[in-house]
């Protein structure tokens, strides 16, 4: 892990505009004392990191992810949650019938869940903790994705204006998921279908 203060040059070099949608979206600036911290997988301890900055959470923790089997990844939203804390997870429709999926473990757990089947992939993966702190990478949520793969993983901390461009991201991922429910199925256009066979 390195952690990277003044992130003069990283905005400098990332101030371009970003193609989303057909819409510019210029990096925001970083608030005064922001830092990133960087991980490279394997053996950064990169879940355990995310773990720790879930349990900081003091407000919210929100995970848009393609693909989540992590056990330490889950008891830490699992407590988030316990905690009285608005944890949302929005998969990719994948994991609705995964055998390993965490997406049963959250239901059981009543952690809100939600399925995003309108893309052929719902692809991110990001979290937001409270309203200053982005998270993202190539890294899926999972414990191969920390411990054996070849990954990076961002967190970046004091960046409300970042953190704000991401909340806006996942409530549109949201509104496009269903609620999740065991056994659930998609029609061919992504949406909810109905119950699948026992």
């Amino acid at each position: 892990m390195k952690r990277l203060q003044g992130l003069a040059l990283l905005v400098a070099a990332l101030a371009v505009p970003v193609h989303a949608e057909g819409i510019a979206i210029v990096l925001p600036a970083p608030s005064s004392g922001a830092t990133a911290e960087v991980f490279f997988s394997p053996d950064a301890g990169t879940d355990r990191a995310i773990a720790r900055a879930v349990g900081e959470a003091r407000r919210r923790v929100w995970v848009a992810g393609y693909y989540f089997t992590s056990s330490t990844l889950a008891k830490a939203l699992d407590q988030a949650h316990a905690r009285g804390l608005d944890v949302r997870v929005v998969l990719d429709s994948s994991q609705a019938t995964l055998r390993y999926s965490s997406a049963t473990y959250f239901h059981n757990q009543g952690v809100p869940l939600w399925i995003n089947a309108r893309y052929p992939v719902m692809h991110h993966k990001f979290l937001l903790i409270d309203a200053d702190t982005v998270g993202f990478g190539s890294m899926n949520f999972t414990r191969a994705g920390a411990q054996q793969n070849a990954e990076n993983f961002n967190l970046f901390r004091r960046w409300p204006q970042l953190a704000a461009t991401y909340a806006q991201a996942f409530e549109r991922l949201q509104d496009e998921s269903e609620r999740y429910r065991p056994g659930m199925t998609f029609d061919a256009r992504g949406g909810a279908a109905g119950e699948a066979r026992p």
